[in-house]
């Protein structure tokens, strides 16, 4: 009997480590084969970039189930998803049944458990998901099993610790849940099943039409579904989801036979307390919510019944009901109270036709400050002839509001005080049927202020706004913005209803006057970020496409950093996303300028500028310090005194903070002045040198006349003639922003203008050549040439001959331009002849360059014109579409819009295709010319 507990205990010791051996062991036989079949079923169910870092394998996480974890996993797209990823996980954990691992009918996997992803959902705007990575299958059992021995019995997914976007370009949609715990339980694989889903994240946004409805809101949901996956039938009961307090309970089916989808959905919200409704305001729930009073009742109710249906562009139809009865606002630190809030609204969305959608706000109704306000809205027939009927009463204290409701990030005060009524049919504003359309009342503000965090401050002192069928007029509005600039606007707004409810065009004929604009605080006052060179750093500022408005505009002084101009005059033209200056002029520097320019952002990642500039006696030194791109084409320009007059013809992409990109700028120029006066240069301080030049020689250039081109960042000149005291020059070359320089100085200097050493080496070489019976008398005209290379702070200067460059600078190059001298003296007709034919050589070899240049140039012009008549007809053809569509409904029309967007996009990608060839074709072209000019000269 003794040894009846020994053997108990040894038993039991040996299964104990029976079972260690089996826990430590098992993972190790089967860890490979396990990961060969995961990666084989991942490698035949999606099309994707598919990779993970470490994998383990264990009993101790969901004993005794094996767990097989995959680390760092990452799902990136193919095709037009390159590069996008849809998912990356920290951890994926497939919990496998253990005795599966002995049978013959393969791996089965019960639960999967993911932490730490990150997962992205994108839908483009041709309507392609970045989510459709599945291969295609035809099997159709209710249990999925692959080649690869894996079979999907799944009862659990877990997500943990992660975040989900979804984004919608084709509807421009996005949500996004930040910190989400979530879990899917029941029968996964089971052709009826019990599903439960529950969800929780601590940040929820969600944003329409860059409008955010929802921002860092709290939600959870829990649903419950009866899933029948064979006929794809699915019952929702005691549903719910929260978002911050407020409680939606929603139930109902949705069906799934094909392709369509029936629902018939109800919700309600079974909370009735009016606080819980206002925390869906941001700006209200974010700031002190806890503490607010709010009294009042509610009552938020609807249903979504049809079918959506993508073939036809259907939906189902939509019904919501939204009522606050007494509503009442108030914090316990602040003065004043909203109350008497009463609201009585219901929507109505058909999905099989749009046109019978009705909108009713029957009644809306505030008290603040004693004011009170009352504001009305119907709309019927939206898509054929929007029927609509409205009125605003009332005003708005904006300095009480602020002491109703704690704000951080703005401060409003000011009065706004409206009576306005619509009541018509959009057709009677069509067809100029002003009579038969109620449109009257008046909008007024006063001493209102708005300031904004990342915004300059706004004060409008008065302005006033009247209301007819036709137009709507602004009166005298007197705004101000920042502490230096002040707007005076007045004119008349047509085609402000269709605008509004239609999203149709706004014309406007305006009159602008300021007595100064400091753009540098406007801007400054719209930092993104701030560095020691660029205190405003900006992002592009779009022009609307909808917006026509003509403006003339007067500005009496106008500061953008360092430019400070007056007198300021022009007309302002905003159309089809552009933005148009013509015949503007003003005062700067102490000369006059003058310019038209159109500002394009149609394209928003690639702003675009053309301008005609025309400038009259300006400061050299003046422009060198006020403009940027001066600095960077002619740093020269830096040690130069003088006034210029300048023409130039350009186009230029744009950098965020509004000046060209330098690499981009293509046009031509000139520059014309009577004298400058090189105070600091570098390179003309060289050349003297190198010429024996006296030292007190005159720095003046006289009679200047300059022609030059721009392209691909650097500035091409085209020869001139000039005149420094005695010296002739002809100057041509090119020169570049990273400051290198490549010119070429033909110079004709008297011998009177050179040093002695210089002479006195030409008086020696003459004494030479009488020696043996030759006289001759040395030149009083020597003609140098010089090769001006390097960079503009440290100029390599070389005199050559004919074509060739010395390889130095030292005194050989002096006598070899001696020698130079005498052997044109002894063999003068001969050089006369050589000259002649050099001469014309140069002169048909400049003309072969021109004439490229202006072939060339031609190119660019014919190519700029086909490549804006593609990118009409693409609009015009994207209007057709946009408008065909109206009447077929707002899926249809949204479908419309992002076709449209397409047919643009592929327009505007084959129209800078165009440009792009024709100008690769005129560089040849002018390369070509130039090689031609070469071997001309080569052959002399």
């Amino acid at each position: 009997m003794k040894k009846a507990p020994s053997i108990i205990l040894k038993s039991f010791l040996g299964l104990v480590l029976l079972i260690l051996i089996l826990l430590f062991s098992i993972p190790l036989l089967f860890r490979d084969k396990i990961k060969e079949k995961v990666v084989n079923v991942i490698n035949e169910s999606v099309e994707a970039r598919v990779s993970f870092g470490d994998y383990k394998l264990g009993f101790f996480k969901n004993f005794p189930n094996l767990t097989f974890s995959l680390e760092n996993l990452s799902v990136a797209g193919v095709g037009k998803f390159e590069g996008d990823t849809l998912a990356a996980a920290s951890s994926i954990n497939l919990v496998f049944n253990l005795s599966s691992l002995f049978g013959k009918e393969g791996y089965e996997v019960k639960s999967v458990i993911i932490e730490g992803a990150g997962i992205k959902t994108l839908v483009l705007e041709d309507g392609s998901a970045n989510w459709d990575i599945m291969t295609d299958s035809e099997e159709d059992e209710a249990e999925v099993e692959s080649d690869s021995g894996v079979k999907i019995l799944l009862k659990e997914v877990k997500l943990l610790t992660s975040s989900v976007s979804y984004i919608d370009r084709e509807s421009d949609i996005s949500a996004l849940l930040g910190n989400v715990n979530g879990s899917l339980s029941g029968d996964l694989a089971g052709s009826k099943s019990d599903l439960v889903i529950s969800l929780e994240s601590d940040d929820f946004d969600f944003v329409m039409e860059d409008i955010k409805y929802i921002n860092s809101a709290k939600a959870t949901a829990l649903v419950n579904v009866l899933a029948d996956i064979d006929s794809m039938i699915f019952r929702l009961r005691e549903n719910s989801v929260t978002i911050n307090e407020l409680l939606l309970n929603f139930a109902g089916t949705v069906i799934m036979p094909e392709d369509d989808i029936e629902t018939d959905l109800t919700f309600r919200s079974d909370e009735t307390s009016f606080k819980s409704l206002i925390s869906l305001i941001p700006a209200l729930y974010m700031k002190d919510f806890q503490d607010m009073k709010a009294e009042g009742t509610f009552n938020l109710s609807g249903q979504a019944k049809g079918i959506y249906s993508s073939a036809d562009s259907t939906m189902p139809d939509i019904s919501l009901d939204l009522n606050v009865k007494d509503g009442l606002i108030e914090y316990p630190s602040l003065p004043e109270q909203i109350k008497r809030i009463n609201l009585e609204s219901s929507i109505f969305i058909d999905g099989k036709d749009m046109d019978k959608t009705r909108v009713d706000v029957s009644g809306f109704h505030f008290e603040l400050a004693g004011f009170p306000f009352d504001l009305r809205f119907y709309l019927r027939t939206p898509m054929s002839d929007p029927d609509i009927d409205g009125s605003a009463r009332g005003k708005i204290d904006l300095t009480a509001l602020t002491k109703a409701i704690p704000m951080d990030s703005i401060k409003l005060a000011g009065l706004i005080d409206m009576s306005v009524d619509l009541a018509g049919r959009m057709s009677m504003l069509e067809q100029s049927h002003y009579d038969r359309f109620k449109a009257s009342g008046n909008i007024n503000l006063k001493d209102m202020l708005v300031a904004m965090t990342g915004y300059p401050e706004v004060n409008i002192r008065e302005a006033g706004m009247s209301i007819t069928p036709a137009f709507a007029e602004l009166k005298n509005a007197e705004i101000s913005i920042g502490q230096g600039s002040d707007f005076n606007l007045g004119g008349k707004l047509e085609n402000y209803i269709p605008y509004m409810l239609k999203d149709e065009t706004i014309r406007g004929n305006l009159s602008l006057h300021s007595r100064q604009i400091d753009l540098t605080e406007i801007m400054a006052g719209m930092a993104t970020e701030t560095t020691e060179e660029d205190t405003a750093s900006l992002a592009v500022i779009r022009v609307p496409a909808n917006i026509d408005f003509d403006f003339n505009a007067q500005v009496d002084k106008f500061k953008y950093n360092n430019i400070n101009a007056s007198n300021v005059t022009g007309h302002i033209i905003v159309k089809d996303g552009m933005l148009t200056l013509k015949d503007t002029g003003m005062d700067l520097l102490g000369g006059k300028v003058s310019f038209n320019a159109d500002y394009d952002t149609r394209d928003t990642l690639n702003p675009f500028v053309k301008a005609d500039l025309n400038v009259l006696d300006l400061g050299i030194r003046d422009a060198f310090d006020v403009f940027n791109t001066i600095k960077m084409l002619a740093p020269t320009a830096k040690g130069i005194d003088g006034k210029f007059d300048f023409e130039l013809n350009f186009s230029s992409m744009l950098q965020n903070d509004f000046m060209p990109r330098i690499s981009t700028i293509t046009g031509a120029g000139k520059i014309q002045s009577s004298e400058v006066t090189l105070v600091e240069s570098a390179v003309f301080n060289t050349m003297k040198e190198v010429l024996k030049v006296g030292k007190g020689y005159t720095n003046t250039f006289r009679d200047l006349n300059i022609s030059f081109k721009v392209r691909e960042g650097r500035l091409f000149v085209s020869p001139f003639n000039t005149r420094v005291g005695n010296i002739k020059m002809n100057i041509s070359g090119d020169q570049g922003i990273d400051q290198t320089i490549n010119y070429v100085i033909k110079t004709e200097i008297p011998r009177s203008e050179l040093g002695n050493a210089a002479n006195s080496l030409i008086e020696s070489l003459s004494a030479q050549a009488s020696a043996f019976g030759v006289t001759i008398k040395p030149s009083e005209i020597l003609k140098v040439n010089v090769n001006v290379s390097g960079t503009f702070l440290k100029p390599v200067v070389k005199p050559f001959f004919g074509s060739t460059s010395p390889d130095s600078t030292s005194v050989m190059d002096i006598r070899e331009t001696a020698r130079e001298a005498v052997k044109e003296t002894v063999g003068e007709k001969v050089e006369e002849t050589r000259e002649k034919v050099k001469s014309e050589a140069e002169i048909q070899g400049d003309k072969l360059v021109q004439e490229a240049e202006d072939r060339g140039q031609q190119l660019r012009d014919e190519a700029f014109k086909a490549a804006e008549k593609i990118r009409i007809e693409a609009r015009a053809q994207a209007d057709k579409l946009v408008k065909e569509a109206e009447s077929k409904g707002p899926l249809a029309r949204l479908g419309a819009q992002k076709a449209a967007e397409s047919v643009i996009k592929e327009a505007d990608r084959k129209a800078d295709q165009l440009v792009k060839e024709a100008d690769e074709k005129a560089l040849k072209l002018v390369e070509d010319a130039k090689a031609k000019r070469e071997e001309l000269l080569q052959k002399i």
